[in-house]
């Protein structure tokens, strides 16, 4: 392998790359990055067998061909060097990186152990807007589990039907639902997509709205933009069947200015941010929807303006489910929906809205 790169290309494709490899593999070769030389672009890709990131850039190729380079310390090098043009040399048993008068010798590792790079065919499953697409992520991954005793929620549901995609996310305390309109979708169907995974896909994104195929195949998800493409395993198993978790009806509704409540439950967290549960009371009645904290250090009681229709009701909850919540609804106002002090709420934005979080209540004496 012989060639000339630009030093930014490089470094912005092995950052991007990089976090795919895996720097505790049991097998060394999962901790290198893959260069492959061809005609005129450099193929950067790295996997830890559940996430595949692999970036092409334009490369002046002298001499085709393909070498593993050590992962973390390739990536930690490049990161520092200036961006000028540079060169990269290799026999199959060392790599040469030659920038200015400086120059740098890495031991390659074997790549005829390296695991094959999953590039699925182009037929998408569906097709969706970067930006509804990013904005369904950032809303779901955000309630999934990290407990490993319930693999299928550590992933998101991905739920097609007809011309809508439903993200569904839960953890045992909450759940993010979001709908967003979609294309060319081939068919109905459900996938569980890892959170971890998501997180890059979103990371992948641009600013533009334009419009993201996925592909579907073989248990992996696959998605390219521009230049990049990222590929995952999908999750085995049956998701929860969260239609049952949502209540289908409800005693008490309170439509309150979000900005006034959001406000309301970050000044009466203050109080307990440090407790373990930061357990806020959320008292609806009386035209109004008072949150209050209290602990050994003092009380603190805040009062909304607030529509009401239903019962009055005192409720507790975490205070960071709520912020949860209230960040991610793009509204000037907020419903809140009750069943009783021991049901689960649900909070949307009052109108036109397409995320639905549900949060359970902590039991107060």
């Amino acid at each position: 392998m012989k060639l000339t790169v630009d030093g930014l290309d490089l470094a912005e494709a092995v950052a991007t790359v990089a976090r795919a490899a895996n720097a505790k593999a049991i097998n060394p070769v999962l901790e290198g990055i893959k260069l492959t030389a061809t005609k005129d672009t450099l193929t950067l890709s790295a996997t830890d067998l559940e996430i595949f990131l692999q970036k092409t850039i334009r490369a002046d190729i002298k001499q085709q061909g393909t070498v593993i380079v050590p992962g973390r310390l390739f990536a930690e090098y490049v990161r520092k060097l200036d961006k000028s043009s540079l060169s990269i040399t290799s026999d199959g048993q060392t790599v040469v990186i030659k920038h200015a008068d400086n120059i740098c010798n890495f031991q390659c590792l074997p790549a005829d152990e390296y695991p094959s790079i999953i590039n699925l065919t182009e037929e998408p499953y569906f097709s969706i807007k970067s930006e509804a697409l990013r904005d369904l992520i950032s809303k779901t991954t955000i309630c999934t589990s990290q407990d490993d005793s319930r693999p299928v929620l550590k992933g998101v549901l991905f739920e097609l039907y007809k011309d809508t995609l439903t993200g569904v996310a839960l953890d045992g305390f909450r759940m993010a639902k979001v709908e967003k309109s979609i294309a060319n979708y081939k068919d109905a169907g459900k996938i569980i997509v890892p959170a971890r995974s998501l997180d890059e896909v979103r990371k992948l994104l641009s600013d533009d709205n334009g419009e993201v195929n996925v592909v579907v195949e073989n248990k992996f998800l696959q998605i390219s933009v521009g230049n990049t493409i990222m590929a995952t395993r999908l999750i085995d198993g049956e998701f929860i069947n969260y239609a049952q978790i949502m209540p289908k009806e409800f005693t008490s509704d309170a439509v309150v200015e979000k900005s006034h409540f959001e406000n309301a439950v970050e000044r009466a967290g203050l109080l307990v941010r440090s407790d373990r549960v930061n357990l806020v009371t959320i008292k609806v009645g009386d035209k109004q929807v008072a949150v209050s904290s209290t602990n050994e250090i003092g009380r603190i009681n805040e009062k909304v303006a607030a529509s009401l229709t239903g019962k009055d009701v005192t409720i507790a909850f975490n205070a960071k489910y709520l912020f949860d919540a209230l960040r991610n609804i793009q509204n000037d106002f907020i419903k809140l929906q009750l069943t009783g002090e021991h049901s689960p709420a649900i909070i949307t934005a009052a109108k036109d809205g397409d995320f639905t979080f549900l949060v359970l209540p902590v039991r107060i004496s």
